[in-house]
């Protein structure tokens, strides 16, 4: 949940008028939030059970949706890292092979020679230079008997 607010801090802050500015409502404010409303309640007319009950889900709700964005953040991560994992074995496997290229100044056509990693990425090593595996058009596994295995 987006707001904005200016939440005044604990007493040792409001003696000196600092104030804290934040772009979101998290679960240390809902607690100070519902803990102020409980200590600041009229004694005649204390919270209803529904309304403190109404209270508590939410922040349970909150407390969840906090937990599953977590959750998500780290499975996201880890699909990346498997991802570039993936893409680094398969340049690895391209060792020794025939490509066929297709780069903005036309077709180039080599035997891998090695692989570099660059920005974190994967690229081939092809005539003494580095490229992407999208530029990779074609792949041929080089024989020792045949020099290009048949397609």
């Amino acid at each position: 949940m987006q707001v904005n607010k200016v939440w005044m801090q604990s007493q040792d802050n409001k003696s000196s008028g600092q104030v804290s500015h934040t772009q979101e409502l998290g679960k240390d404010d809902f607690l100070q939030l519902l803990v102020t409303q409980l200590r600041f309640q009229d004694p005649m007319e204390p919270i209803k059970e529904r309304e403190f009950i109404a209270q508590l889900a939410q922040f349970s709700t909150l407390e969840g949706v906090n937990n599953l964005s977590r959750d998500l953040g780290t499975i996201a991560d880890l699909e990346r890292a498997l991802l570039w994992q993936s893409a680094d074995q398969a340049a690895v496997n391209m060792l020794g092979c025939q490509v066929t290229l297709a780069t903005e100044d036309g077709e180039v056509t080599g035997i891998v020679k090695g692989v570099r990693w660059h920005g974190g990425r994967p690229q081939i090593v092809v005539e003494g230079q580095a490229y992407d595996l999208g530029y990779i058009q074609e792949l041929k596994v080089v024989t020792t008997e045949t020099n290009v295995e048949d397609e």
